[in-house]
Parts: structure tokens; C-alpha cells; sequence
């Protein structure tokens, strides 16, 4: 008897969470891409806002895109790792800020942001990108971005992602043990790809 009443609780306490949501959309957000949409070369980066690693790759990554936007379609994959506790709010949060037109400038404040994610942290590094403060916390709040979090981390899951950041050309992986080794095997499968192409 005493465990049925508490599961009644707990289902209880699940409606009242879910119905406290604000309303929102159901926007099919499309991958965010930059660089040229045409390009025979695609570059993927499996990635996590609150990763170290990433924070500190990311000059490199972004040195890497100027050399060769031209001639590469660069995509930000979500994959917050378990262990970071703001990775997969913050996710969430560049998912809505793409839904503005302004995931590219989200997504450089939320990796100079050093790690600081909170929820207070993400809506106001979206104020400072120019999102309108109410509409921005609806989308966060709503819960609507957690499914396309996870089946980006499902995919990357699949294509044998295990930490942050894994980068993919044309879907194949981009091997190493350090970050300066893989970024210089990112850059060198780059110049690999675009030569093939180019045949």
C-alpha cells in the first residue's frame, strides 16, 4: 500500500513539473553548419561547451575554419559528456539560440564563457549575443531541445565518439592521443580531402 501511494506521488510530481513548462514551438532545428554549403568536404566536431579540452581547441578549430571555409562545410555536433554538469543544459541552450538566427555567436560566448554555465550564465550570455531574454528562457525551459540533444549524442555514440572533441572528415574519424596531434590530423585530412575532390 505505502508503495503505490508513493508511486502516485511521483507520477503526481511529474505532472505538476511538466505542466510548470513554458510553452514552446516544435522547431525541427537543423544542424548548424558554416562555410560553403556546396562544399565537397565536410567537417563534423562532436563537442561539449563545458569540456576543457574543448576550450582550449577551439582557437585551433577556428584558425583551421578561416584557412578553408571557402572550401569545407564546417558542422557543430552536440556531445556533452556525463561528467559535465552544465555540458548538456548548455547544449540545449545553443539549440534554442540557433532557433534566433544566432547559434554561431551562442556558441563562441558559451566557449569564452571558461566553463561558467549555470542557468543564470545562459540566459545572460544570450542577452549579449542580442536574443530577446523571455522568448530565449521559454525555449530553454520548455524541454523541447533535450530529445535532439540526445540523438546527437546517440549518433555520435554510434560513430564511435568517446570523448570531446572528435572530429569527423567527410565521416571519417580523425585519430590521435593529444589535442596538437589531432588537430594537426584534422588539418592534414582536410588538405587529403580537398585534393581528392579536386581529381
Amino acid at each position: 500500500l505505502i508503495a503505490i501511494i508513493l508511486l502516485i506521488a511521483l507520477i503526481a510530481a511529474v505532472f505538476i513539473l511538466i505542466s510548470q513548462r513554458p510553452e514552446y514551438p516544435d522547431i525541427n532545428t537543423p544542424i548548424p553548419w558554416k562555410g560553403n554549403e556546396n562544399a565537397k568536404v565536410l567537417v563534423e566536431e562532436f563537442s561539449d561547451f563545458q569540456c576543457p579540452a574543448c576550450i582550449s581547441t577551439e582557437p585551433y578549430v577556428e584558425q583551421i575554419f578561416n584557412q578553408y571555409k571557402d572550401r569545407i562545410k564546417f558542422q557543430y555536433r552536440q556531445f556533452p559528456l556525463p561528467m559535465h554538469q552544465y555540458g548538456r543544459p548548455a547544449a540545449e541552450a545553443s539549440i534554442c539560440s540557433a532557433d534566433f538566427g544566432k547559434f554561431w555567436e551562442y556558441h563562441n560566448a558559451l566557449f569564452k564563457a571558461n566553463g561558467k554555465l549555470d542557468s543564470e550564465s545562459l540566459v545572460k550570455i544570450a542577452k549579449t549575443v542580442g536574443i530577446e531574454d523571455a522568448e530565449f528562457k521559454n525555449c530553454l525551459y520548455s524541454g523541447k531541445k533535450q530529445a535532439l540533444v540526445q540523438n546527437e549524442i546517440d549518433e555520435g555514440s554510434q560513430r564511435g565518439v568517446e570523448g570531446t572533441p572528435t572530429f569527423f572528415v567527410n565521416k571519417e574519424k580523425v585519430e590521435g592521443t593529444r589535442l596538437s596531434e589531432i588537430i594537426a590530423n584534422l588539418k592534414s585530412r582536410i588538405e587529403k580531402k580537398l585534393k581528392e575532390a579536386e581529381q
